[in-house]
């Protein structure tokens, strides 16, 4: 079932696909183009597709458990491959532990087929790989490793300090997004009245209208913006009363699974229907 992550998720990587690409490790050749109307087929069932040059890059992000995780990783490759007729690479992102499995493998073997992709652990990588790379890879950080002698709660507030310093100094007409992406994650390792407890204590210096979208009510009006964004692109402008029926969900988890809908969509009619 979608999370509540996944459209926060997704944004970040169509927002920032140089960021993500850089640090797993792809060669930036040509400006990336996130692929999507053409290939609804596929982008339906995979995360984000990225073309750089001649390559399709496959980013799956995956946050819980999944015993037919390297198969699907190999159809998706399959098909993207047949609708491109390019060379795809396959990545992985396990956000936390319990994605992982104990004989989880990164290659399969069927009938003489070999296929191999990358995973990345984020649970097992520094905090400050993260606060040091792009910008949209910074909200990864509170996934990520603590320094050494201390907790994921005790590491929280210094990395949300530095999220917030270095996002309001180098890119502050993102700041919502990613602060809101930053809680959103966040959510996955502590409550939300510690959440809030610390982003109000971090964020009480700051412009209050920066930071307007970052709490979970700023998270649910970010879906929705990101579903008119999506929608809009996919099927037009929705009418008066289309845009009022999205206003009325309050729901996060279901924004999430209408905005994960919205690029394959046929109609708002349609969309808004997603329960």
């Amino acid at each position: 079932m979608p999370k509540q992550f996944d459209a926060a998720l997704k944004d970040l990587i169509c927002s920032h696909p140089v960021d993500w690409l850089t640090q797993f490790g792809v060669p930036i050749t040509e400006p990336p183009e996130v692929l999507s109307a053409d290939l609804s087929a596929v982008t339906a069932a995979a995360d984000t597709l990225l073309r750089v040059g001649q390559l399709v890059v496959h980013i799956d992000v995956e946050s819980g458990p999944d015993e037919s995780l390297a198969e699907r990783m190999l159809l998706y490759n399959v098909l993207a491959r047949h609708h491109t007729k390019l060379p795809v690479r396959t990545i992985a992102v396990l956000l936390r532990s319990n994605a992982q499995r104990a004989n989880l493998s990164d290659e399969v073997n069927y009938e003489g087929l070999s296929f191999k992709f990358q995973i990345v652990r984020v649970w097992e990588l520094p905090a400050d790989d993260f606060l040091n790379a792009g910008v949209g890879l910074m909200p990864l950080a509170v996934l990520g490793k603590p320094s050494a002698g201390k907790s994921r709660e005790q590491a929280f507030p210094e990395h949300l300090e530095r999220i917030a310093d270095r996002v309001e100094r180098e890119m502050s007409s993102e700041a919502a997004n990613i602060m809101t992406a930053t809680y959103i994650l966040a959510g996955m390792h502590h409550d939300k009245s510690f959440l809030k407890q610390v982003f109000n204590k971090v964020l009480s210096m700051r412009e209050s209208s920066t930071y307007q979208l970052i709490l979970e009510e700023g998270a649910i009006e970010h879906t929705r913006e990101l579903i008119l964004k999506l929608g809009q692109k996919q099927m037009g402008k929705p009418t008066e009363k289309q845009a009022a029926k999205l206003q009325g969900i309050e729901d996060l988890e279901r924004l999430d699974r209408i905005a994960l809908k919205a690029p394959t969509a046929k109609s708002w009619d349609s969309l808004l229907r997603v329960s």
